[in-house]
């Protein structure tokens, strides 16, 4: 029988502590796991990492962690019920009737009928009059939350603290057993677009972490978050980005990917299916351009697929397969999870080289266009759906009005285009003079970025220790900026 090691006992006054990390997503295994998050939080005396995640009983996943001295846990699978998910509504009317956002008044506008927006927000009116607000709603769904899947697995590690990303969520019921029982919960939010597109929090963290100074903002203006609670720490998943000597040379790359060196490259990065189901008639349109000479120079595409393509939206990109002077290329490790990739250390690599060997990239709305970004590639955000124009609710045109999409719109650094002609006009722009909006593209690594010097995930992971209160690791700087993470044994249970 498996039981939990303790340095001391659970009431002795400096025990080993214990951090849950529970994680939904393979981007957050991309942000915290495979990062210097997870390395600098090893290297800390005294604390034992358990690592709660839906792949917890994948062999290679298990392997990957338990090797490091991580306790490794299936996520326990609960449901939301009747009355859990009718609260979620309630504090959704309420959060969304104030418009925060303008991410938020041209969701509330797509989503809703005149009437269903009348009856809402008319009832969050009322509620508000009788005191009831998105706090107090979030402290009944706590009170009345209790799974015992979940508390057993508490009472086994008796953990510290909690660190979390998915903050928007009903069924993080990980999260809710800790407000449940007073323990410290951290969370580093996943993406720049969570804090103004989501909603109100699922959740209230005793801590934030997030990429930049606007996240910090938005937690205070939407989410009334205490400022001082906020910690700003970069963007982890980019760390890579500052060790370019890790990246194939271009001819090595191209060739990989069954492209020619001596052409240009075009990368088209495809959005999830849902946000922009008709991309493949973009790209077709693209392609046949190419093919017939309206580009500046000779060049080819490559068309990265995102995680979520699957099912029908996977078959709609066959079409292009065998073709010459175009690839398809996978965004990585497919996995059984909710946003269905867990990305290994070479496919983050091989995000990162194809970015940086790319001379333009285009895509719907993505944080890919940061991804570009960060190594001055000239990016173009579609916006237009292809052979057939759509209402403006119904568009890709809307995204570039979103709130996070808005700034980097504003700054200079995105260029938008809304049908083909415009397209090949960044494009051959772009191809001619890849300093184009160069300022602009600045810009949005200072605004955005917060620092683009490899260490953001250090200091993510120094913050984290900082709320648990253990010893804190002295960090050395690694030459290129960023390490592979490295093994460091520690014991996890004992038998």
């Amino acid at each position: 029988m498996w039981t939990v090691h303790y340095s001391q006992e659970r009431d002795g006054s400096s025990r080993e502590k214990t951090l849950f990390i529970f994680l939904r997503l393979g981007e957050s295994h991309r942000n915290l796991l495979r990062t210097e998050v997870l390395e600098t939080l090893l290297q800390a005396r005294d604390l034992r990492i358990v690592v709660i995640s839906p792949l917890a009983r994948e062999a290679y996943f298990r392997e990957e962690f338990s090797a490091r001295g991580v306790c490794v846990e299936p996520m326990p699978k609960t449901r939301a019920g009747w009355l859990e998910r009718s609260l979620k509504n309630l504090k959704f009317y309420l959060w969304s009737e104030r418009e925060l956002s303008s991410t938020f008044r041209i969701k509330r506008k797509t989503l809703f009928s005149p009437w269903g927006l009348f009856w809402r927000d008319g009832l969050a009116r009322f509620l508000r009059r009788l005191g009831v607000t998105e706090e107090r709603v979030s402290d009944w769904e706590i009170a009345l939350f209790y799974s015992r899947k979940i508390s057993r697995l508490y009472d086994r590690y008796r953990p510290d603290a909690v660190l979390f990303t998915k903050l928007f969520s009903t069924n993080i019921h990980v999260v809710k057993e800790a407000k449940r029982r007073g323990i410290k919960t951290i969370c580093f939010v996943e993406a720049w677009d969570n804090l103004s597109s989501k909603g109100p929090l699922a959740v209230i963290p005793d801590s934030l972490l997030v990429w930049n100074e606007f996240m910090r903002e938005e937690a205070v203006e939407y989410h009334g978050f205490p400022r001082d609670r906020i910690c700003v720490v970069g963007i982890p998943q980019f760390d890579v980005y500052c060790d370019r000597a890790r990246f194939l040379p271009r001819k090595d790359f191209l060739e990989r990917n069954g492209l020619d060196p001596a052409l240009k490259l075009i990368t088209y990065a495809v959005a999830a299916g849902e946000i922009a189901p008709q991309e493949h008639e973009v790209i077709e349109q693209l392609y046949e351009a190419m093919m017939a000479g309206r580009l500046a120079l000779p060049s080819q595409i490559l068309v990265r697929l995102h995680p979520q393509t699957r099912g029908k939206y996977l078959q709609a990109y066959e079409r292009f397969k065998g073709k010459a002077r175009i690839a398809v290329q996978q965004a990585g490790r497919v996995a059984r999870i909710q946003d269905g990739w867990d990305p290994s250390w070479k496919d983050m690599i091989r995000l990162a080289e194809t970015m940086y060997h790319s001379d333009v990239v285009l895509n719907v709305g993505s944080t890919i266009s940061l991804d570009a970004i960060a190594f001055d590639t000239p990016v173009i955000g579609v916006g237009f759906e292809g052979r057939e124009e759509r209402p403006y609710l119904d568009s890709y045109r809307r995204y570039y009005d979103f709130t996070h999409m808005s700034r980097i719109v504003k700054s200079g650094g995105l260029r938008v285009v809304r049908s083909l002609d415009e397209m090949l006009d960044a494009v051959n722009r772009y191809l001619r003079d890849p300093s184009s909006d160069r300022e602009g593209r600045e810009r949005v690594r200072r605004e955005q970025f917060y620092r683009l010097d490899g260490q953001s995930a250090k200091r993510a992971g120094q913050a984290i220790l900082e709320q648990l209160g253990v010893a804190r690791p002295c960090l050395v700087q690694k030459e290129g900026g960023v390490s592979e993470p490295a093994t460091i044994a520690k014991p996890c249970v004992s038998v």
